[in-house]
């Protein structure tokens, strides 16, 4: 073989090498920009879901429920508005605190109708949209066992959700009260939440909201309390988006602002947070926000930046 010939050949084996290389990066790339186009194309969505974390998203016989969800639905309606399709099916895959992430990192999942509390590192894996709530996080015991001084569970061990901003947050507590509180994770809220229940664990930390949920979807509310001193400042949670979508985020983020300048945010707020939920007539008795409010009172197109509110 001639080093013409060697040469030629070394050229079309690179070429050939490079070929799946740049279809990968295709495939990495184009995507997270076509959001909106293959939505068209496929006549789909496709919206991730949980089914523990009541009353934002959960499951309702065999179909996902909640405040998250309807929010997503409204999304769905304004979606197929925009693609002036006469059909959208909505296909739901069910994940949890961390399948999130990759199921949107993915492009498995074109919307996590999940609150997603913000942080930092979250933000570097997937986008947000505009927060739809806030909440501090705080821990549930046994009323029984609860005297109001976090020092108490040092050297016990702690229940926490895999894949949750709360599991950071500890460390930093632990780090800085020089606390010995053990971390056990679980990926399960209502699994989780069993474990105090049997005294299995003596306390669960997770969002107050959701915390709320788990004592009042339990058999008696009376048994458990939650924690007088919050861990944190109240976080925004907003919905998980594909990453470098500018327009699908545009979209999301404009429909968000119509929908909570409206009146009719006020009543889907109401109808999970100040209403008895069906079928068990569960009534949080959660009133909105002043981060919210701030938030539904714009009187224009409303914005806000993660960073700077974190």
């Amino acid at each position: 073989m001639t080093n013409r010939l060697r040469l030629a050949t070394r050229i079309v084996l690179a070429a050939a090498l490079l070929i799946p290389f740049s279809a990968r990066c295709a495939t990495d790339v184009l995507p997270e920009q076509r959001t909106l186009e293959k939505i068209a194309s496929m006549k789909t969505i496709t919206l991730g879901y949980q089914d523990d974390a009541f009353p934002f998203s959960y499951q309702e016989g065999t179909s996902p429920a909640g405040y998250s969800i309807d929010i997503c639905k409204n999304i769905v309606a304004a979606l197929k508005t925009k693609l002036q399709l006469k059909t959208l099916k909505t296909q739901w895959v069910r994940a949890n605190s961390a399948s999130q992430f990759v199921l949107i990192k993915k492009h498995m999942a074109d919307i996590m109708c999940i609150p997603a509390f913000y942080s930092k590192g979250r933000h570097s894996i997937s986008e947000f949209s505009l927060p739809f709530y806030f909440s501090s996080t705080r821990y549930v015991m046994r009323r029984n066992d609860y005297n109001g001084n976090l020092q108490a569970l040092s050297g016990h061990s702690v229940l926490v959700k895999s894949g949750t901003v709360y599991v950071e947050q500890l460390q930093k507590i632990n780090t800085a009260n020089a606390l010995n509180i053990n971390i056990e994770l679980d990926t399960n809220n209502n699994v989780a939440f069993n474990g105090v229940q049997s005294g299995a664990y003596p306390a669960l930390i997770s969002s107050t909201v959701l915390l709320k949920g788990m004592i009042a979807q339990a058999a008696n509310p009376d048994e458990y309390m939650l924690s007088r001193i919050a861990l944190s400042a109240p976080l925004p949670a907003g919905l998980l988006l594909p990453l470098h979508d500018k327009e699908f985020k545009a979209f999301v983020d404009d429909t968000l602002s119509s929908l909570m300048t409206s009146g009719e945010f006020t009543t889907l707020y109401n109808k999970w947070f100040q209403s008895p939920i069906p079928p068990k007539a569960i009534n949080l008795n959660i009133p909105m926000s002043d981060n919210l409010k701030e938030l539904t009172s714009a009187k224009k197109k409303i914005g806000f930046d993660y960073e700077k509110y974190n």
